[in-house]
């Protein structure tokens, strides 16, 4: 009963929206890892990196989002993004939503979104860090799907 009665609450959102139009190539010499992607559903591509039976990192790609019809805007975003906590610090996360960004990029042409909750410091600082440019910041009240008492920032 408690799960169903968290769906009708409202959800504050308070986050960022980070965007990449060009293929822009994160610098790591010999990285040690290679990055496997397998496709989840039509509108999820989950990308990752394994070392055995252990992940090191995982990241999907959604091919849409409800979020950036605020912005009136469509594309396909990084999300969900996490990184083994042994394995952090090692530029492991800019590296690889560098490597989706790029492989979107030159398969679509397509600008590529990541969405970030504005207090997550350590994850803004690796997506600046993989070359992503600040688009928007967006407060929102969120109720199902809708939203409401919207504030839309765009970067210029």
């Amino acid at each position: 009963m408690r799960k169903i009665s968290k769906l009708f609450k409202f959800k504050l959102i308070d986050v960022y929206v980070y965007r990449m139009q060009c293929p822009e190539h994160f610098q790591y010499e010999n990285f040690p890892y290679v990055v496997e992607k397998i496709k989840v559903s039509r509108n999820k591509t989950k990308y990752y990196i394994a070392n055995e039976n252990l992940t090191i990192h995982e990241s999907y790609l959604y091919q849409r989002t409800f979020l950036l019809r605020l912005l009136k805007i469509s594309g396909p975003v990084i999300g969900d993004c996490y990184t083994n906590i042994k394995y952090r610090g090692q530029s492991i996360y800019p590296f690889v939503i560098n490597y989706i960004a790029n492989d979107v990029i030159e398969a679509t042409k397509k600008d590529v979104f990541i969405i970030v909750n504005s207090n997550n410091f350590s994850s803004i600082k690796g997506i600046e860090k993989a070359g992503f440019k600040k688009y928007a910041e967006i407060k929102a009240k969120r109720w199902l799907v809708w939203y409401h008492r919207k504030h839309i920032i765009l970067m210029k």
